[in-house]
């Protein structure tokens, strides 16, 4: 089922690739429509997890937000299957750029940089306009379960010369270490609850699993922790938002949970561009340990 899957994704690129940039978005949307009709388990879950973070709206309105999300997500597969035979300068026309003088500014003196970001908008459409502009970011993922699918998304990746530093991986560590001392750039998400060490962070008011590396890195080389966050807007058009670098404290804990709080103001921003079937809070730290 997995090489079937990555066969009709492969010639759905090949598709694609001949259409425009919102044709292919007219499709992704149809295939989230789909997904929101088919996907009940799914479905439960976004609206069980909109409940958690926004408990002050109407059921009608997080139900908004939820099937909204599924479009979101459709559109954005539509938009990476395009990317397969994309070059940087057709990003340029579908990204619009805010704040790139940041982070130019965070790499002056060969300072190593962090690219914080998060499961927001299209988060590999960011990675590649990124790479596009010449930064040479390197991105920590984990390997998808579906080896097909994780073939394309190399692929997709490589097109931009993004290299992907697999978490977890033999060497992983002391890769992502010489990148940045070497002046390089990482790009890093830490909004998921993943098997990595991490703590328990405050999100949506609620405590929930975060990993620790990105903080631990960027204390131990003195990395300018950047975040960048990219959304679509009604036109079909993204925004890529590069902020000021952070102010960053040395307590790993206390730096992840002002990184945690950046992705979580982006959320807010635009609620139906973030991942909300992932089960964020599907741990829970023991009583004694848990927020009020």
């Amino acid at each position: 089922r997995d090489g079937l899957l990555a066969g009709l994704l492969g010639l759905l690129a090949r598709l694609l690739g001949r259409l425009s940039w919102g044709r292919c978005q007219s499709l992704g949307r149809g295939l989230g429509r789909l997904a929101w009709r088919l996907g009940g388990r799914h479905r439960s879950r976004t609206l069980e997890h909109l409940s958690i973070a926004f408990p002050q709206r109407s059921l009608a309105e997080r139900t908004a937000i939820a099937r909204e999300s599924f479009l979101h997500h459709g559109m954005s597969l539509g938009e990476c299957l395009r990317l397969l035979s994309a070059s940087p300068a057709d990003l340029e026309g579908w990204v619009r750029v805010e704040g790139w003088e940041h982070v130019e500014a965070a790499g002056s003196g060969g300072r190593p940089r962090l690219v914080l970001t998060g499961h927001c908008g299209n988060w590999e459409l960011l990675a590649a306009l990124i790479n596009g502009r010449g930064l040479g970011m390197k991105v920590v993922a984990r390997e998808l379960d579906q080896g097909g699918f994780q073939r394309l998304l190399l692929a997709l990746r490589e097109r931009f010369g993004t290299a992907t530093i697999e978490r977890g991986g033999s060497g992983a560590a002391r890769e992502l270490l010489s990148t940045l001392r070497n002046g390089g750039a990482l790009g890093m998400l830490i909004d998921q609850d993943t098997k990595v060490e991490g703590a328990w962070v405050p999100f949506f008011g609620r405590p929930a699993y975060t990993p620790l590396g990105a903080a631990k890195i960027a204390g131990r080389v003195g990395a300018a922790v950047i975040p960048a966050f990219i959304e679509r807007g009604p036109d079909g058009l993204h925004l890529a938002r590069f902020l000021p670098a952070l102010e960053l404290p040395a307590d790993p804990v206390a730096a992840t949970t002002l990184m945690s709080e950046a992705i979580e103001a982006q959320i807010r921003r635009r609620p139906a561009q973030w991942v909300w079937m992932h089960r964020r809070w599907r741990r829970q730290p023991p009583a004694e340990l848990a927020a009020p």
